[in-house]
């Protein structure tokens, strides 16, 4: 599936589908967003691992376990942008992994993720490339501890794709409705149709969106 699109024509697009956005585009700048660099074969594995590790938890706190997990499965080191590597992990025991402050739960998705890649169960990010959008969240959420959220920060910062709206994401309905200047709680719904001007670019309105949040101080997912 073709991947990479124009940012100018996405921001210049959304501004004359969405008056209300398009203020709010004017008032943050250029999108600067860009997708995470392939870094070898196993960038897929590293930066879904990243995500298991981060769930509910801050920023600060996922990166140190993370810092720790590399020291224990490879030369992390002598290497620290080396994405980690399935096997190391896999060959990390239980206590291993639970001394780097990572929960049971965890420990299992991570194992089955560490299976899942290297027995094929889940295609390699080539292969992810020629997928669809619904296709790459179903091959990804067969793996234990990967959710539809999951999935689509992958779409967005990794694949690269244009129109993917991340619904269930609480940033992006706290910007929503920041930028729309809504009082109550948006509804997914009212979501999802607002969003149906944005397309095909939704993924760079959800970077927009995410832009509002990190204007109130809040933690937005890292581009």
């Amino acid at each position: 599936m073709p991947e990479g699109y124009d940012r100018i024509t996405a921001v210049r697009y959304l501004r004359e589908a969405d008056f209300t956005l398009g203020a709010h585009i004017d008032s943050v700048g250029p999108c600067t967003l860009r997708p995470a660099p392939d870094v070898g074969p196993h960038t897929l594995f590293d930066r879904l691992t990243s995500s298991i590790l981060s769930q509910q938890l801050s920023v600060g706190a996922a990166a140190t376990i993370a810092g720790r997990l590399r020291d224990r499965a490879g030369d992390a080191a002598r290497h620290p942008r080396r994405p980690l590597d399935p096997d190391r992990v896999a060959a990390l025991s239980d206590e291993d992994m639970r001394a780097c402050g990572i929960s049971r739960p965890k420990v299992a998705a991570l194992r089955d993720l560490a299976d899942a890649v290297r027995s094929g169960r889940i295609p390699d990010l080539q292969a992810l490339r020629e997928y669809d959008d619904d296709d790459v969240v179903t091959a990804l959420t067969a793996v234990r501890g990967i959710g539809r959220w999951t999935a689509e920060m992958q779409l967005i910062f990794l694949l690269d794709r244009p129109d993917v709206f991340p619904v269930a994401d609480v940033g992006i309905r706290r910007g929503f409705e920041r930028v729309l200047g809504l009082d109550v709680k948006a509804t997914p719904a009212q979501m999802v149709e607002r969003s149906q001007d944005w397309a095909p670019y939704r993924s760079v309105a959800s970077w927009y969106l995410w832009r509002a949040v990190d204007q109130t101080g809040q933690s937005v997912p890292p581009a």
